[in-house]
C-alpha cells in the first residue's frame, strides 16, 4: 500500500522521491555529452556542434528526471493515469529527445579510427535498429504490458516497475533512432516516405490499446484498489474510471505525439534532396535481389543483375532479365503442357 494524499495540484507539487540509480544514471550520461561536446570544440574547432542538439538532450535528460522523481512517479503505483503519464514519457517524449540530440553521431565524430562508425554501421546494430523490428518490438511491448496479467503483477512486485521503465526507455530509443535521427548508423538515410510511413503506423497499437482500456467494463488491473489509502468512489476516481482515464491518455497523447514527430519528418522531406527524398534505393535493391534470387541458376545473369544500379537503365541487367522472363515462360508451358 502506497500510502499517498489524495492527489491535488497542492499534492503534486510537493510529492518528490529520490531516485538515486536513476538520477546517477541521468548525471553520467549529462557528464560524458557534456565533456563529449567540450572536446570535440577543443579539437576539431572545425566541427560547429550545433547548440540546438545539446539543448535537446538535456530536455531529455531533464524530462527523465521529472518522470523518475516527480509526482508522476511517486503515484504511477497509485494511480493507472499516472503511470500511463510516466509510460508515454518513457517511451515516446525522452528517447525522442535523446534522439535528436544526436549523441552517437558525438561518439562517433569523436573517435578518429573509424571503429565506433563500422559498429554503428555492423550488421548487429543493422538488426536491432532495423524500423521494421523496432516497430514491432513497439507494438509487441506495449500489449505485453497493458494486455496481459504483467501489470497486476508488476503493481505486486514493485522491482518490476523498474525494469518496465528501462524496456520502456529501450525500446522507444531504437524506435525513434531510425525514424528521427541522422545518427550514423545503417538506416541513417532511411527514405522519408517510408519514417512517415512507420511514425503514422505506430498509431494504431497507442489507438487500440487505449480503446480496449477506455471500453473494458471492469478493471483489468484490480491490485491498483490495493495501492493506496485514500479512495474516491463518488464515481469520479474509482478504479475502472482511472483505467479509462488513462486508456484515453494513452490513446490521445500517445496518437498526439506520433501526429507530431509525423508532421516534422513531412517538413524535412520536403526539404530533403536526393535519394531520401523518395523510397531512394531500397525498392530498387529489394527488386534486384529479388530477380537475382529467383534465377539463381544462371550464374551470369545472377551478377550482372547484382551489379546493377538500376534494373530499368543498365542494358545487361535488361536482357538478363527478359531472359529469366523468357526461361520462366517457357518453363510455364512445359508445365502446362506436361499437366495434359
Amino acid at each position: 500500500m502506497h500510502h499517498v494524499e489524495e492527489l491535488t495540484l497542492t499534492s503534486a507539487l510537493l510529492s518528490w522521491k529520490f531516485a538515486l540509480w536513476w538520477n546517477l544514471l541521468i548525471v553520467l550520461l549529462g557528464a560524458a555529452y557534456a565533456a563529449g561536446v567540450v572536446r570535440l570544440r577543443r579539437e576539431k574547432p572545425e566541427r560547429n556542434w550545433p547548440a540546438h542538439r545539446s539543448w535537446l538532450f538535456a530536455f531529455g535528460l531533464v524530462s527523465l528526471f521529472v518522470a523518475m522523481n516527480s509526482f508522476v512517479a511517486v503515484y504511477s503505483h497509485a494511480l493507472f493515469t499516472m503511470h500511463m503519464v510516466q509510460h508515454l514519457m518513457l517511451i515516446m517524449l525522452v528517447p525522442a529527445l535523446l534522439v535528436y540530440g544526436k549523441p552517437l553521431r558525438l561518439w562517433s565524430e569523436l573517435d578518429g579510427s573509424g571503429r565506433v562508425e563500422r559498429v554503428l554501421r555492423g550488421r548487429t546494430v543493422g538488426i536491432l535498429t532495423h524500423p521494421a523490428w523496432t516497430m514491432v518490438l513497439y507494438s509487441v511491448v506495449l500489449v505485453a504490458t497493458h494486455l496481459t496479467p504483467f501489470m497486476q503483477v508488476m503493481l505486486l512486485n514493485p522491482w518490476l516497475h523498474h525494469a518496465e521503465s528501462v524496456l520502456y526507455l529501450v525500446t522507444g530509443y531504437l524506435t525513434f533512432l531510425p525514424l528521427l535521427g541522422k545518427e550514423p548508423t545503417r538506416w541513417q538515410h532511411f527514405p522519408y516516405p517510408l519514417r512517415v510511413f512507420s511514425s503514422l503506423m505506430g498509431m494504431g497499437p497507442d489507438t487500440g490499446i487505449g480503446v480496449i482500456l477506455m471500453m473494458a467494463d471492469d478493471p483489468l488491473f484490480p491490485a491498483y484498489g490495493m495501492m493506496r489509502d485514500w479512495w474516491i468512489d463518488d464515481g469520479t476516481l474509482s478504479v475502472l474510471a482511472d483505467q479509462r482515464l488513462g486508456g484515453g491518455i494513452m490513446w490521445f497523447f500517445g496518437d498526439a505525439l506520433m501526429a507530431v514527430f509525423a508532421l516534422v519528418l513531412v517538413k524535412q522531406w520536403m526539404r530533403a534532396k536526393g535519394s531520401e527524398a523518395g523510397f531512394g534505393n531500397w525498392l530498387e535493391s529489394a527488386r534486384r535481389s529479388a530477380l537475382a534470387e529467383t534465377d539463381s541458376e544462371a550464374e551470369s545473369a545472377v551478377r550482372n543483375l547484382r551489379a546493377a544500379e538500376d534494373v530499368d537503365e543498365d542494358e545487361r541487367a535488361r536482357q538478363a532479365y527478359n531472359a529469366m522472363l523468357a526461361r520462366l515462360a517457357r518453363q510455364d508451358g512445359e508445365h502446362r503442357q506436361s499437366g495434359r
